[in-house]
């Protein structure tokens, strides 16, 4: 069980610098900004909702979507390692990760249930954080691990949501020198996670490794 928890933590502190919603605060508050508290606050709710559904939906299936493309979990482990590598590239340079929302989505979102698409999917749940929820699932030996990840994943989602239900007073007490020096503290956090997924992934495919560590 102490394992579970451990692993649990690991899994809440990696998924939060890879969703990086305090990154994500001035896009918000740049969708939001001529809308009403009220209106602010269920978008937050949607956006926080979507989000940790679509974190359990990869954890729980991810495995059998490998198995249908015959795709080894160590190759997945690999890919997804270089995405987040780009991702926490980006973040450390206090940038919008490409890899999460092009130029063109930018320029055409929908006014409405923007809290579900384009916020929580793909600009906060994005391929990286969906890749770490299944990685993360080949990994659970116990049903505390399926336990602790699904509360993990609620918690992630609360957080979510209390952030962008005060995103205005966040941003207008960060700054935007703030809100940057903290995208690059996670972007290093995010960048050691990537290290270790690539390095796990190679020690899985080429079991020789193993004697080097």
């Amino acid at each position: 069980m102490q394992l579970a928890l451990d692993d649990s933590v690991k899994l809440i502190v990696s998924m939060m610098s890879i969703l990086n919603p305090i990154g994500v605060i001035p896009i918000f508050l740049s969708m939001t900004e001529s809308f009403p508290e009220k209106k602010v606050r269920a978008i937050a709710t949607s956006c926080a909702l979507t989000v940790t559904i679509t974190l359990i939906l990869a954890i729980v299936g991810g495995k059998k979507f490998l198995s249908i493309f015959s795709i080894s979990v160590d190759s997945f482990t690999i890919g997804g390692g270089f995405l987040i590598f780009t991702m926490a590239m980006e973040m450390i340079k206090a940038k919008r990760p490409s890899t999460k929302m092009n130029k063109d989505e930018v320029e055409h979102l929908e006014p409405n249930e923007i809290g579900i698409v384009p916020l929580a999917i793909p600009l906060i749940s994005g391929p990286g954080s969906i890749s770490t929820a299944i990685i993360y699932s080949s990994r659970m030996s116990s049903t505390y691990h399926w336990i602790g990840a699904i509360i993990s994943f609620i918690l992630l989602g609360i957080m979510i949501k209390i952030i962008f239900t005060y995103s205005r007073a966040i941003g207008k007490k960060m700054g935007r020198i703030g809100l940057n020096v903290m995208t690059r503290i996670m972007g290093i956090i995010l960048l050691s996670v990537a290290i270790e997924m690539v390095s796990s992934g190679l020690r899985g495919l080429f079991p020789i490794l193993e004697t080097f560590y």
